[in-house]
């Protein structure tokens, strides 16, 4: 007997109590952005897609392809980013789910993501349908190693212009502004104090991460970052720099945890930080800048760590609107998504998903999403008037 919405908001509740137990004011933050949309709760609750498909399998088609997928793909992991080459790109920016499995899993996560987000766009309900079948058959073709290259969408140009033009000077000033002649990171929304065994541990975290990189550092303020919906309650250390040719840079190490996907798909053994940096260099054509898995032995956690900079923009849904062609849009984000699977696959499969099959595959999403919006709705319920 499958678990019914309330059973499954349930599990959720108390999974969100123990992602946050080592920063316990963060929980009511996560339940309320999840508690913002059904959207919302979709991107901060991956575990439990996973738990729903396993429940249900009949939503999962038998479809050509597998290799190293996104795990958490949804319309707002694709953005901006600088590149290890240095150029500000657009494309996949979110790994910590990443894992071995069909590719159909990250097609039918992307599709749910774009059926629930359509309230944030104002897309009708054959008009939605249809988006998601064109996001579908590019993803296909892209996949399959057949389709050309789409053009840029408006709405990505625009957001990789306005990303360009921010400068590494104005995310120091807005994220770690200078007090008295020294800076330091600003506590409040983004920002909280780190556990004091991290701090004893951001030294060494450092360290290793800069150790292809002669020339000494000094850490002037180390916090705990306060980013995203499903990694809230990771550590998630945030340090300001200061290199020895007196360069400022702001580093940021995430605490890799387990893949949701093992909850479907069982996972080959190996040490979480590396099985992310690992799908980072093969999903991306471009990977994002000075991506590393690095160790600390007291804290007994992997990190991935990088170097944050201000060009990193989610695409923003609540931006879109139809006028913005949302038509190219969807297929841009899923051939996006097919030249990855393509690029990290096992073996390519002979042909395209037929029409039949993205047919199928899109109603399932139809489903999924409903059972999200579901358990969503009970989630609310449970939570009374507030986050708890």
């Amino acid at each position: 007997m499958r678990p019914s919405h309330r059973e499954l908001a349930e599990r959720q509740i108390a999974r969100d109590r123990l992602a946050t137990r080592r920063f316990p004011s963060l929980l009511a933050r996560k339940q309320g952005r999840m508690l913002a949309s059904a959207h919302a709760f979709l991107r901060g609750s991956a575990p439990l897609f996973y738990e729903l498909l396993r429940e249900r399998p009949d939503l999962l088609p038998s479809l050509a392809g597998d290799g190293i997928i996104v795990g958490d793909m949804h319309l707002e992991n694709v953005g901006a980013y600088r590149a290890d080459d240095d150029e500000v790109v657009f494309g996949l920016n979110d790994f910590d789910d990443a894992a071995q499995g069909p590719w159909a899993l990250d097609v039918l996560r992307l599709a749910a993501s774009a059926f629930l987000a359509s309230r944030s766009f104002g897309a009708d309900g054959p008009l939605l349908v249809r988006l998601v079948e064109g996001l579908a058959h590019a993803h296909a073709r892209s996949a399959g190693g057949a389709a050309r290259a789409l053009p840029m969408p408006a709405v990505v140009q625009e957001l990789l212009e306005r990303a360009a033009r921010r400068t590494g000077a104005e995310l120091l000033d807005e994220r770690a502004p200078r007090l008295r002649g020294r800076r330091r990171i600003s506590r409040g929304e983004r920002y909280i104090e780190l556990p004091a065994r991290v701090r004893r541990a951001a030294p060494g975290l450092v360290a290793s991460y800069l150790s292809d990189r002669p020339g000494g550092f000094r850490i002037e303020d180390c916090a705990q970052r306060i980013a995203g919906t499903g990694s809230l309650g990771v550590v998630r250390v945030a340090v300001l720099l200061s290199l020895e040719d007196g360069r400022e840079r702001l580093l940021d190490f995430k605490e890799a945890r387990p893949s949701a996907v093992a909850a479907l798909v069982r996972q080959p053994p190996g040490d979480d930080a590396e099985r992310m940096v690992r799908a980072a260099r093969a999903l991306s054509e471009r990977p994002p800048k000075r991506l590393r898995a690095v160790r600390v032995a007291p804290l007994g956690l992997s990190f991935v760590g990088r170097r944050f900079t201000p060009q990193e923009d989610k695409l923003d849904l609540a931006r879109l609107h139809p006028g913005h062609r949302l038509d190219e849009l969807f297929a841009f984000v899923g051939q996006l998504l097919g030249r990855a699977h393509r690029r990290a696959a096992r073996t390519p499969p002979r042909r395209s998903w037929s029409d039949r099959e993205i047919r199928a595959l899109v109603g399932a999403a139809a489903e999924l999403a409903a059972e999200v919006l579901g358990v969503h709705l009970a989630y609310a319920l449970r939570l009374g008037d507030g986050p708890g």
